[in-house]
């Protein structure tokens, strides 16, 4: 069986998800420009447009999958995948929105009048798919896997596990006052000060030290000048690369 049939299944799902989360996003996109600024024509077109993409298109789409790929996959995933993978997933989005939230609202603070209207609508619509996706997220923990622990883990295992999440959690909340401590931020700054501020702390670490350089383009151009002065000691990673925001862990390798 040649490649191309044997993902033929997986490309028309993903063309099929990408015209559904376009359509949507399109959608999304003209209420949350002002739809009472439409006339009436227009918003009775856009409404009936939007209702009927919803019942004639994403949730038989949804009743499809559940009724024909979910049971395929089942003993599939109980043989050779993780049954928590999803949730993964779901971290993994939920990491990225809280992400932009924070950009957005760094921005907001600083933003003129011209550019507040934009960011403040961009803010709530960042919060509103944050919040959808953490709403199904608690849902499917609370009614599929905590269920299965209190059936099937022991009260002592339980104990265990619960200080083995706020242990991490802890952690993880260390770890990020650590990283925020460790940034320098240079995206509220005129160009033309960028570099000063950068090379005076860079020029300050000691060997072996290290900041992350958070800016709003690729800051390819400082790196030619680093590496040209620094040669085999320079300590260049990217950590996030655009397109909105680059983090780069830079410093005096030893």
């Amino acid at each position: 069986m040649s490649t191309a049939t044997t993902h033929e299944l997986s490309a028309a799902i993903r063309t099929h998800h990408r015209s559904l989360a376009d359509t949507l996003d399109t959608y999304t996109a003209e209420v949350e420009a002002g739809i009472t600024d439409l006339d009436a024509a227009r918003l009775v077109e856009l409404l009936d447009g939007l209702t009927g993409f919803l019942s004639g298109d994403l949730l038989p789409h949804a009743a499809g999958e559940e009724k024909t790929l979910y049971p395929a996959l089942d003993p599939i995933i109980r043989e050779h995948g993780s049954p928590t993978a999803t949730m993964l997933v779901d971290h993994e989005y939920i990491g990225n929105y809280s992400r932009q939230i924070t950009e957005t609202a760094r921005a907001l603070r600083s933003a003129d009048q011209h550019t507040r209207t934009d960011l403040a609508r961009k803010l709530a619509r960042q919060l509103i798919q944050l919040q959808g996706l953490f709403d199904v997220h608690l849902a499917k923990e609370e009614r599929v896997y905590l269920p299965l622990v209190e059936q099937a883990v022991s009260a002592g295992d339980q104990q265990a596990l619960l200080a083995a999440l706020h242990e991490e959690a802890h952690g993880a909340a260390g770890e990020k006052d650590a990283a925020e401590a460790d940034a320098l931020e240079v995206r509220h700054l005129p160009p033309a000060q960028r570099h000063q501020v950068i090379f005076e702390r860079f020029n300050a670490l000691p060997v072996g030290g290290s900041f992350v350089l958070v800016n709003d383009h690729d800051p390819k151009p400082l790196y030619y000048q680093l590496v040209a002065e620094y040669k085999g000691e320079l300590l260049w990673e990217y950590l996030e690369a655009g397109p909105e925001v680059w983090r780069v862990r830079m410093g005096k390798d030893q």
